[in-house]
């Protein structure tokens, strides 16, 4: 399971902004190494300490976890392609190329959205409709807290984050 656990998830780009030229940077995570410094647990040990597998369902249970794993690999090798695209471009992206990456975003949001309706069955059948929920309630926490820290280093978001903080003001408390 650590093998599969150990999959290329994120492959961000940073942008370090000077004054007159910008260098963006590839930086390389797997999702393991990703969790674990977000949360400070691999997903492994968070799945255990939600779902608390009982050794008569183990067995199944790895079998749809590994199989939905594996299933999500191009999904997410597409998202970081898209992703690294849109780095990679991001100053000389037109209204075009906009239009077509954003679509093609959104399209990779509906095939995981149908890929984890699929396995949902599945881990239904495994681990009941309860832990099948928390399943897919913490795997897409992870996910979702995976892109968040995939955005902030986004040109653009990272551009807004900096000029939303230069427009906070200190908050004074009477």
């Amino acid at each position: 399971m650590r093998k599969l656990i150990c999959l290329l998830v994120v492959l961000i780009a940073a942008l370090r902004l000077s004054a007159q030229k910008t260098a963006v940077e590839a930086v390389v995570f797997s999702e393991e190494d990703l969790v674990t410094q977000i949360f400070g647990k691999n997903k492994e040990a968070l799945l255990n300490d939600v779902l608390l597998i009982s050794p008569v369902e183990e067995k199944d249970f790895q079998t749809a976890f590994q199989e939905y794993e594996s299933e999500k690999g191009p999904w997410l090798t597409e998202r970081i392609a898209l992703l690294k695209m849109y780095n990679d471009e991001y100053s000389s992206l037109d209204e075009k190329k906009m239009n077509t990456l954003s679509k093609q975003l959104i399209n990779n949001d509906l095939e995981f959205g149908r890929l984890q309706m699929r396995y949902f069955r599945k881990m239904n059948k495994v681990l009941g409709a309860t832990r099948a929920a928390k399943f897919f309630q913490l795997d897409n926490y992870l996910e979702q807290s995976t892109r968040a820290y995939i955005q902030n280093k986004l040109p653009f978001i990272k551009a807004l984050e900096s000029d939303r903080l230069v427009s906070i003001r200190p908050v004074t408390i009477r």
